[in-house]
């Protein structure tokens, strides 16, 4: 049994399918002087050549998923990325390797910085730089790799890695589910599964050797394990899995369209947080009341040159429009080290996770962020439009962004530029500082939003990501537990709203003693999660839920955290815990 990431849900169970996808062997060559140009323009024309099948296979893309699609127009970007060229050619001109070594140089020399982004996302997208330039490497070498159209019967695909080519060749009758070496949520190929419905599980390190075509194997795409050889036991348990799944599913969705409103009518808007205007089709699917977090990064790593105030303001108007009423939070842009060094030049940092990042960034380079500002009050015409400042410290951060957003309002006073003039001001709570800090915070927005992700990463001191600490990434930590109950208890004296928009607003687990918390508005998480979050909130009552989470402050480790929550969920709510446990593998025998 092999555990692993779990990004699209379902249950998988075929023969497995060893697609080779193996790195190229490369080989360093010292060129002659005379040849040093010949070889840079090689290079060239591996990359033109690369673009090419980049937008070959975006006319195919786009008849799976828009998103996918865009995903491509970034890879076209990343070949165009003059730091990714230039520095290539400087290497072959000045240590006069060849282009293949020279690329993979490069490849390293941006891993590493990737490795330094104390932020989930953006690691993820070092997996999608290594697939590019793995496609430049190819077309260097003249490289024809196994076509996929020879699957024709159910399989589950086991592979290192896939391209968008590969994704898009799929024979999507025949493949079941899919399992990879690399990845991560935010990669393609999560995305790819997710929007056909395949189970998909990824980095699972060395799991291709591991495994023979043929084999019989299951893909658990809930819990992220990959079980090759089942015992005809466990075969059985996840069969049985597989159909009580499909079922819940198909249940979860019937009242969907229902509000999340508890048994003593109190009311939690459950929002989607998303990254492009092309997720806003697929909101209402899962019941999504708005959008809670509109992650602005996305806007900035699809570009190769910055995004203008008219791209922002046409991005911003259009989720607007199509959701409105409902509401949208735009949070402005987060973003830290490997955008300074495309947009604002080498900027190296130790470490990044402490440094020139969120708020921070805006405030000391302004250019942006009054970009961003004149964008989203353009847009606030069109729907109820918020703003949400990501990283705060401490209150004066919020003085100073406020300071600089009551300028540009003058602005537009005196052009007579329409706007709303009451649009909402919110700050995230993902630093120790601002959660200690919470009630001043709270005296400058109109509501809070908590970023769980980096505000446990930063209370524990442990990065999620590296695979050292990972283990110690614990969310019910009695430390954290407290820190939510402390800022909610400020954000009720003060009379604000208060949501969360981290991983925690979309953990059943969790839904309960959140709700416990009081005055909790908003939880916003990934869409899919939507429909498991609202029954629980369904079934809840909230003067139960106000008990519940008393008695979880209670406990002092997180073990008993943990085994109380897991025992206490399963007996209130089996149909949506206890199958699981069920159905649990422990061994294979």
């Amino acid at each position: 049994m092999f555990k692993g990431i779990a990004v699209s849900k379902g249950i998988a169970i075929a023969r497995a399918y060893i697609l080779d996808r193996s790195k190229l062997c490369i080989l360093k060559q010292k060129l002659n002087p005379d040849d040093i140009e010949d070889e840079v323009h090689r290079f060239r024309q591996a990359i033109n050549k690369t673009k090419i099948q980049m937008q070959e296979t975006k006319k195919r893309a786009s008849k799976v998923a828009e998103k996918y699609s865009i995903i491509l127009d970034t890879y076209t970007l990343l070949l165009e990325d003059d730091i990714l060229v230039t520095d290539t050619i400087d290497r072959i001109r000045k240590e006069r390797m060849n282009a293949e070594w020279a690329i993979t140089e490069t490849l390293d020399k941006f891993t590493r910085l990737f490795n330094n982004i104390n932020d989930e996302y953006l690691k993820g997208k070092k997996d999608d730089l290594e697939l590019v330039v793995h496609g430049v490497i190819k077309n260097l070498f003249g490289h024809n790799q196994d076509s996929l159209s020879e699957i024709q019967e159910p399989v589950v695909l086991i592979t290192h890695t896939l391209s968008p080519s590969d994704t898009l060749s799929i024979p999507r009758n025949f493949v079941l589910g899919l399992a990879t070496e690399v990845g991560g949520k935010t990669s393609h190929v999560g995305i790819f599964a997710s929007a056909l419905g395949i189970p998909g599980v990824v980095g699972i390190k060395d799991l291709a050797a591991e495994i023979n075509t043929g084999d019989p194997i299951i893909v658990d795409g809930i819990d992220g394990y990959v079980i090759p050889n089942p015992s005809e036991t466990i075969l059985e348990h996840y069969k049985i899995k597989q159909a009580n799944y499909k079922k819940y599913e198909e249940k979860l969705l019937e009242n969907i369209d229902q509000p999340a409103i508890t048994l003593d009518k109190s009311r939690v808007r459950l929002m989607a947080n998303i990254e492009t205007t092309d997720e806003i089709k697929g909101l209402k699917k899962f019941g999504a009341e708005g959008v809670g977090l509109f992650r602005t990064e996305f806007l900035y790593l699809n570009a190769h040159t910055l995004p203008t105030e008219k791209d922002l303001y046409e991005n911003f108007k259009r989720v607007a429009q199509e959701l409105a009423p409902l509401p949208v939070v735009i949070r402005t842009l987060d973003i830290g080290m490997d955008k300074q060094l495309h947009f604002y030049g080498h900027n190296d940092e130790d470490n990044p996770a402490l440094g020139l990042r969120g708020i921070r960034m805006s405030l000391a380079k302004p250019e942006q962020f009054i970009i961003q500002f004149r964008a989203i009050l353009k847009a606030s015409l069109y729907g109820e439009v918020k703003i949400l400042y990501p990283m705060i410290s401490d209150a004066d951060e919020i003085v100073q962004a406020n300071s600089i957003l009551e300028g540009i309002k003058e602005e537009f006073r005196a052009e007579q530029i329409p706007f709303n003039e009451d649009i909402e001001i919110g700050a995230m709570i993902e630093t120790p500082s601002s959660a200690i800090c919470a009630e001043l915070i709270l005296k400058e927005v109109d509501f809070i939003s908590i970023g769980t992700n980096d505000l446990i990463q930063y209370l524990l001191a442990v990065d999620r990501i590296n695979e050292q600490v990972a283990h110690l990434y614990q969310p019910y930590n009695p430390s954290i537990l407290k820190t939510l109950k402390h800022v909610f208890d400020a954000a009720a004296t003060a009379g604000k709203r208060v949501s969360i928009c981290g991983e925690l607003g979309g953990d059943p687990m969790i839904t309960l003693f959140l709700l416990g918390l009081g005055h909790l508005s908003d939880l916003s998480m990934d869409p899919h999660s939507i429909p498991k979050i609202k029954k629980i909130i369904c079934q809840s009552s909230l003067k139960d839920a106000e008990e519940f989470s008393k008695h979880v402050l209670s406990l002092g480790s997180t073990n008993e955290i943990n085994t109380f929550l897991n025992e206490e969920m399963k007996k209130r709510y089996p149909s949506d815990f206890a199958q699981d446990s069920k159905y649990e593998v422990k061994e294979i025998s």
